[in-house]
Order: C-alpha cells, then structure tokens, then sequence
C-alpha cells in the first residue's frame, strides 16, 4: 500500500516541471526586460502564474519530506538553510556586482540601480534578512524575483513551527511568526498550503487512469478561463476589500484559483507516469539535471539579463537570435550552479557535524 503521494516517477515528472517554470519565467522576464523586442503572446501573468507552480511544488515537497516522522525541527532547518543561502546569498551580491562593477554604458530603464552606500545597503541587508517583500522595504538591485523567496522562507518557518513543536509552545511560535511575517504575505500562503494538501491528502483523491487525459484537458479549459477573469475582476475584487499593502499579493485569489488547477493536474499526472514508470524513471537523470541548476536560474536570470542589456544586447526582432540568446543566460545559469546549488550538499554536511542532534552532544545540550 502506498504511503506517500510524491512516489518516484511523480517525482521525476515535477523536476521537469521545476525546469519547466523557471525557463518559462526567464522567457517571460527577458521579453520584459527587452531583449526580445518581436510579437510575443503572454505578459506578466504567464511569469508570475509560474511562481505558483514554484509555490506547490515547494508546499508538496515540504510535507512530504516530513511525513511518517522522519524529520524534526533541527533537521528540517538545516535542510532549508542549505538549500536557500548557496543561491541566495550569492544571487544579491551578482546583483550589486552587476549593476555597479560589470554593467555598460546602456541604461535599462526598468529597476534603476541604487545610488550611494546607504541606498545599497538598504537594499541589501533587507533582502538577505528575507524581509524585503514586507510593506515598505526596497526590493533587491536588480533582482525583483527575489521576493518570491521571502514569501517562501515564511511559509518555511510557520509550517515548521506549527509542525515540529507541541504544547502551547506551538501556538505561541507560530503566532509570533504569522504577525511578524505580516498580511500581505500570509494572504499568498494558501497558494502554498494546497501543496501541503496534495501531499497530506493526495492518495484519498485518486484520478483513474482512464480519465487522467480528460483532467488535463479540463485543468487547460480552466486556466483559460481563469485567464479571462484574473485582471478584469479578481485583482480589482481583491483591491477592493483587502485593507492592507498588498505588495507581491495582489494576485492571490488568481493564484489560489491557479494553484487548486495545478493540484488537479498533478493528481491527473500521477497515474499517468506511474503506468509508464520504467520509462519515466529513464529520464531521471535528464530531470534532476535540469531541476538541479533550476534555482539558481531563477534568482540569477533577472540580473544577467540586465547585465546583457546594459551592454546593447538583445532588442532584436529575430526569434532565432532571441533563442541564442536565452540559451546564453540559461547555459550561464547552469554553470554558476556548480558554486551555488551543488555546494548545498557540502554546507549541509557542515552544518549536521556542527549542530549534531542534542542526544549526542555530552551533558545532552546544544551547541552554542
């Protein structure tokens, strides 16, 4: 009988999706930006609907990897800490490096640069203390995709709080956590928290195989009729009555509507790869490949494409050039990821010999 809902062929179908959703919102960031200045069908919504993907899929992982005990407090903090800091850390400081040290002449005139020391470390030191996506705070140089991750390490922490600690103790912590991370971004969590529901509850809404492609073809009929309603109506709905700053929320009845979409095809995917599991499971190795650099290509898509643009590139009308181009910041992206993503391992490592768990430290204490 079948314990989990994330198995290993729905594994291997969601790393491509990760893939999938970052180049997507690379794609859509770098016509923004410019460096394509041809026809292009989608605008913002198909970059941001691709952060809901992110925020899912990240809610499934989560609670997954907790499930049947085989996680606690400490544990769960080194893993996420070692996933985020390698990409993160670095991501803000090629930001400062690109839009003062390496950028040409061409101004962009999208995210203009700081000035002075004090600007710069405004809009540094918030980013690194993942609370520049509160009301008020500056977003990062040249990186506004960051602010999905200070949304995430949030929902990190108030999960693992309610999650790992018991008594009142619980209740208090993540109270404390839900009013310092503020409305705007817990009004986003629910888009996080159906992930949660896929893992905890997916195997008791199973999709026959039978009717799987159906699904999908109904979650493609959805998202567009979503598409005809998110900024004519529900934007407007949601500005209307919600009291506070919305920041990066001002989506978040689209985004949950979205996000319930993808919880549907993924349980309409899971049957599917399961009954072409030995072929599924030949393109792991593709799958983690491309998943594996998927962060980083994320956090460092935005300043490399403004890097390219302060130089004079891109403009162009030629879809072939626009491609060359994008395979330049993706293959980019995925060389950069040799000194951010695969150093997670390794910092992981590190920090599990200096926190060992309180049971083999001598006197039963923990390290200060």
């Amino acid at each position: 009988m079948e314990r989990s809902f994330l198995n290993r062929p729905l594994s291997v179908a969601l790393d491509f999706a990760r893939f999938g959703a970052a180049l997507l919102v690379a794609l859509g960031h770098a016509v923004q930006l410019g460096l394509y200045g041809g026809d292009f069908p989608f605008g913002v919504r198909m970059q941001h609907y691709c952060v809901t993907v992110f925020f899912v899929l990240s809610g499934l992982v989560i609670a997954s990897s907790v499930s049947g005990g085989r996680s606690d407090l400490r544990r769960f903090a080194i893993s996420r800490i070692s996933r985020i800091l390698p990409v993160a850390v670095p991501a803000l400081l090629f930001g400062l490096l690109s839009a003062y040290v390496l950028a040409g002449a061409h101004h962009v005139p999208i995210d203009n640069s700081p000035e002075g020391a004090a600007e710069v470390a405004e809009r540094f030191l918030p980013p690194l203390a993942f609370v520049s996506a509160w009301p008020g705070m500056p977003a990062p140089v040249w990186n506004p995709p960051y602010w999905s991750l200070c949304y995430e390490v949030w929902y990190y922490a108030i999960f693992a709080l309610a999650f790992f600690l018991r008594g009142w103790g619980r209740y208090v912590a993540t109270g404390l956590a839900c009013l310092t991370a503020g409305p705007s971004i817990l009004l986003l969590m629910p888009v996080w928290l159906v992930g949660v529901m896929l893992a905890r509850g997916g195997l008791a809404w199973r999709v026959p195989l039978g009717t799987a492609p159906l699904v999908l073809v109904g979650c493609l009929w959805l998202v567009v009729q979503l598409f005809e309603v998110d900024m004519a109506v529900l934007i407007p709905l949601l500005k209307a009555w919600w009291p506070f700053e919305l920041k990066w929320s001002v989506w978040a009845i689209a985004d949950l509507a979205m996000a319930l979409i993808m919880a549907l095809a993924v349980m309409a995917v899971r049957p599917l790869v399961a009954a072409f599991e030995p072929q599924v499971m030949q393109l792991r190795g593709i799958a983690q490949a491309l998943a594996g650099f998927s962060f980083t290509l994320y956090l460092f898509h935005w300043p490399l494409i403004q890097l390219m643009r302060s130089w004079g590139l891109g403009g162009t009308k030629s879809p072939l050039i626009f491609i060359g181009l994008l395979v330049c910041v993706v293959g980019a992206c995925a060389a950069i990821s040799v000194l951010t993503e695969r150093q997670s391992p390794r910092l992981r490592r590190w920090m599990e010999a200096r926190f060992p768990p309180r049971g083999n430290l001598p006197g039963g204490v923990l390290p200060a």
